[in-house]
């Protein structure tokens, strides 16, 4: 298996350290054969926050092909974009990935409708009522192709609250849709870092949870380790490494690309991600 990340975040988002080139460095001394760069998507018409402004993409974009060129033949660079998915947007994710040229979109759901006009973030919900609303809308975007794979699927579960019927549902319509799509499910070493905290039914780490990847196994889908770094030293670290005997114990073999289906991870799996339309 080639030694690869597709979640990676630098400077130019605002909440990260290190720039783009140190983490090209960072990989090259870890031994790595592929890196994407997946840093926060702005959108055209408001400021998300924890992001670059949109008038970067174009500059994001254009570094991203330099270092590909100035690196092609020590590693294999991809230029990404994590973003959430809006459905008012569509057409904007079809312009990343033809007119901007975009390598993939991966989906990162850290806020999302629920009606009436409101936007609430992930991690800031009054119960877990919300939950199903939030992997539905999850699943619609897998259905568009537009993303190769959906980061921290589980990251629902940071909320304060005990694991109940909503989590169960939340988790059967998310697993469900990658099923049916062949959307990959990232496994995310980032929820690692965070460590064991207290929660009402015991103690954890917010995502992944371990019950979210148990009902996974059981399902025909990839599944691929995101470092979902913010700092060029943890681009392949324990929490990484972590993340890959966990999956072990699991009995998922993770895939190590967006772009082939050659790595099955679980018995009779589909073909292989739905890629972006082109």
């Amino acid at each position: 298996m080639k030694k690869t990340n597709f979640h990676t975040h630098y400077d130019r988002c605002r909440h990260a350290d290190g720039s783009a080139e140190e983490y090209v460095q960072a990989a090259l001394s870890a031994g790595m054969d592929q890196l994407g760069f997946s840093d926060h998507a702005p959108f055209p018409d408001y400021d998300f926050g924890y992001r670059m402004p949109f008038g970067e993409l174009t500059d994001y974009i254009r570094e991203m092909d330099q270092l590909s060129g100035k690196y092609r033949s020590d590693i294999s660079l991809f230029k990404g974009l994590e973003i959430e998915y809006l459905p008012q947007y569509r057409d904007y994710y079809e312009d990343l990935l033809t007119r901007y040229g975009l390598d993939y979109l991966i989906m990162g759901e850290h806020f999302f409708p629920c009606g009436s006009g409101r936007m609430p973030s992930i991690y800031d919900i009054p119960s877990t009522d919300l939950y199903p609303v939030y992997a539905r809308t999850i699943a619609e975007g897998m259905k568009t192709g537009y993303f190769a794979a959906i980061a921290h699927p589980d990251i629902y579960l940071f909320s304060p609250f005990a694991w109940d019927d909503n989590c169960r549902r939340a988790a059967d319509i998310l697993i469900d849709a990658a099923a049916a799509t062949g959307t990959l499910l990232e496994y995310n070493a980032n929820g690692l870092r965070r460590g064991k905290q207290n929660y009402p039914d015991g103690t954890r780490c917010p995502y992944p949870d371990e019950r979210f990847w148990r009902m996974a196994c059981q399902a025909p889908i990839r599944v691929i380790v995101g470092s979902d770094c913010h700092n060029p030293a943890l681009l392949w670290d324990d929490a990484v490494t972590a993340a890959y005997r966990n999956l072990e114990s699991l009995g998922i073999t993770p895939t190590d690309t967006l772009f082939s289906s050659s790595l099955p991870t679980l018995p009779g799996q589909l073909n292989g991600p739905r890629m972006h339309l082109r």
